[in-house]
């Protein structure tokens, strides 16, 4: 994802790339919180990422001070048989981690959850941190497979989810993000997602929460093809989703807010063709700001086919800091660089 260019000089590939996009007119900014699965530990996959961000941005005048929590997630088995477990990496500079916490305990076919839901809870740097400007990010990555088995454990993990939410104060500002490893709203995980209760999720490309949309079929349907994220040299399946509550998505004063129309694949604007590779994509070549010293579209469409077997989703909320709402980055790259196998 971070390495180096051909002349040596220290890029942040990928992760540069999404700091230097430009979305539903916010400019660009470097990565807030970074959201993570398929790591293989704390120490051997994440912490190494988040010194590259900050050796990368400290050839910048915006220098970054990234961090990782000091929670390691667990998972059912080894790195190497469940895919390795969620993380975070975050911007000290704009965020303060107020807390970490694992959310189940993975049981595999015991519980439905295979890697453990991670809950990150969150308020803007340099302040005092208090109900009126926290938030909280859950991290997961349910069962993959189809078939009805393993579409039973995906929404037993919703349900772990929701529960725990359900614990947390009715008008949190909540964000459920990761690799939910399905592609269809008519999923019953999808539904127990947006169904009604406390601290509900509201996905931002099906707001009315209609039940009926296949985003993992062969189209030529612009929207549809767009939402897809997986993989990044086939596309064919939507696996990654940025739920939040409603407050969150309709902006209500007073917190996190959702910037309209920011969510999206990375380097996927829906022309890409079905089974299509992101090589071919043209939806970065001009959504830039590189200043003459940043990658360019064509480099940063390779750094993507090789870094991630998904493309990354991403989205654009708004913070309060001091009294003043600020636009902050939040963006997930589905996972990282693949070096363990999918799971079964």
């Amino acid at each position: 994802m971070i390495a180096p260019s051909s002349t040596g000089t220290l890029t942040g590939g990928a992760l540069e790339g999404i700091g230097e996009e430009n979305v539903a007119g916010d400019a660009a900014q470097p990565i807030d919180i970074l959201a993570l699965q398929e790591t293989t530990s704390n120490s051997t996959t994440v912490q190494p990422i988040a010194d590259a961000l900050n050796a990368f941005y400290a050839y910048h005048t915006n220098q970054a001070g990234y961090a990782i929590s000091p929670v390691q997630g667990t998972q059912s088995g080894s790195a190497s048989s469940g895919n390795g477990p969620n993380a975070v990496v975050y911007n000290t500079n704009t965020l303060q981690l107020v807390a970490s916490v694992g959310v189940g305990t993975p049981s595999g076919s015991g519980n439905g959850e295979y890697r453990q839901v991670m809950r990150y809870e969150f308020a803007p740097a340099s302040v005092t941190a208090g109900t009126n400007n926290e938030f909280y990010v859950y991290v997961s990555h349910m069962k993959s497979g189809t078939g009805s088995t393993n579409a039973g454990y995906r929404n037993e993990e919703a349900a772990i989810i929701r529960n725990d939410s359900a614990t947390l104060p009715s008008n949190a500002r909540v964000l459920y993000m990761g690799d939910f490893n399905s592609s269809g709203s008519t999923d019953l995980w999808y539904e127990a997602m947006i169904a009604a209760g406390a601290n509900a999720g509201v996905d931002p490309l099906n707001p009315t929460n209609t039940t009926v949309i296949n985003w993992g079929a062969s189209t030529t349907t612009t929207n549809i093809l767009a939402a897809m994220d997986d993989s990044s040299t086939n596309l064919r399946y939507r696996d990654a989703y940025q739920f939040m509550t409603s407050n969150v998505l309709y902006g209500v004063a007073g917190g996190l807010a959702y910037v309209p129309r920011s969510f999206h694949i990375f380097a996927n604007n829906g022309g890409v063709a079905y089974n299509g590779a992101v090589t071919s994509s043209t939806a970065l070549n001009s959504d830039l700001t590189t200043n003459g010293v940043g990658l360019a579209a064509s480099v940063l469409y390779t750094d993507l086919s090789t870094a991630s077997d998904h493309l990354p989703s991403v989205a654009d909320y708004t913070i309060p800091t001091g009294g003043a709402a600020h636009h902050r980055r939040r963006r997930r790259p589905a996972t990282t660089a693949r070096s363990v196998p999918a799971a079964p």
